[in-house]
């Protein structure tokens, strides 16, 4: 039998530099997760065009619509509408809107009786 002193020990690579690779990677990760959930989903920022038709051509993706709200005023008779404002008369007849319903057409019911397992009877 061979002693154990007989045999060499086998030489192991070095898992420092993995050590300090999958560290630096972990990191990069939890930063990117942390600062996706910290800052709030925003608009899109795009860069200022000098023409508009530069701008459109520039942005990707889906367009935005955005809503602005409509608010209504009553002038007095002495005041004027500002420059651009659209003037709805008041003595201009209203909208309607007339609502039809038709009845959905009956059908008698379908009945299909079977046994506990699921055999039809008939």
């Amino acid at each position: 039998m061979a002693s154990p002193a007989a045999h060499a020990p086998r030489a192991r690579p070095d898992a420092r530099p993995m050590r300090i690779a999958l560290g630096a990677g972990g990191l990069a990760a939890l930063s990117a997760l942390l600062t996706a959930i910290v800052i709030p989903v925003g608009s899109p920022v795009v860069a200022p065009a000098s023409d508009n038709k530069q701008a459109a051509a520039s942005v990707t993706g889906t367009p935005i619509i955005i809503q602005r709200p409509i608010q209504y005023i009553q002038l007095q008779p002495d005041q004027t509408a500002p420059p651009g404002a659209t003037v709805i008369d008041p003595a201009a007849p209203q909208p309607t809107a007339v609502v039809i319903s038709v009845p959905a057409p009956t059908q008698a019911p379908i009945v299909i009786k079977t046994t506990q397992s699921g055999r039809v009877i008939r």
